[in-house]
């Protein structure tokens, strides 16, 4: 389930690419489809997988409706928390394992992703409720900034910064540096270990 979640994250990132009318309508349906997949993920579990059903059930309904601000805001934060939650839950399995599996490394990088699916939708929230937060955006709706703070998010976790986007409230400001941060020390403190755990585990010399 790992791996086929890790496919749908992936997916959503090159929908979000589409630049045509129909663009914001497929990441939507994607990003369900990643939402679906994390409940799925955190079945096993099953006291967590109830919660997470009440945050993402909501969060599925609200994807269907934009354009209302409060509608809009509400469902933003609804995903934020679905995210948010499932990440935890995720992590909690990944180091609840005695050893590393091509699963935990799967789910290791999907919470990666989940990251700055996240906070896309964090910048979305800030932008929505207070207009001129970022510069740089297209004036092209709700699914164009959607889809500008998308693209802006995931420069920021991998602290690129092409700067062709930029954070000018301090409520944006404070976002983008705290993702930065995590961004770096998940990768060094998380994924590097994973990694280098499951090619020794491998490595011949481990198994002599």
């Amino acid at each position: 389930m790992h791996h086929l979640l890790l496919g749908l994250t992936l997916l959503l990132i090159a929908v979000q690419t589409i630049g045509n009318e129909n663009g914001g309508l497929y990441s939507r349906i994607v990003l369900g489809g990643v939402i679906v997949g994390s409940m799925a993920a955190v079945y096993e579990r099953r006291k967590m997988f109830f919660v997470g059903l009440l945050l993402g059930c909501p969060t599925l309904i609200s994807l269907a409706f934009q354009g209302n601000l409060v509608v809009t805001s509400a469902g933003l934060v609804l995903g934020i928390a679905t995210i948010a939650f499932v990440c935890v839950v995720l992590l909690l399995g990944i180091y609840g394992r005695s050893s590393v599996s091509s699963s935990s490394v799967s789910a290791s990088l999907v919470v990666y992703l989940l990251i700055g699916i996240m906070w896309s939708m964090a910048y979305l929230l800030v932008e929505t409720n207070a207009p001129g937060s970022f510069y740089g955006l297209s004036d092209t709706g709700l699914d164009g900034t959607r889809r500008d703070l998308f693209y802006y998010s995931f420069v920021t976790l991998t602290t690129v910064g092409y700067g062709d986007i930029g954070p000018l409230g301090p409520g944006a400001r404070a976002l983008a540096i705290l993702e930065a941060v995590i961004g770096q020390f998940y990768l060094v403190v998380l994924v590097a270990s994973l990694v280098g755990m499951f090619l020794s585990e491998r490595s011949p010399h481990t198994k002599s």
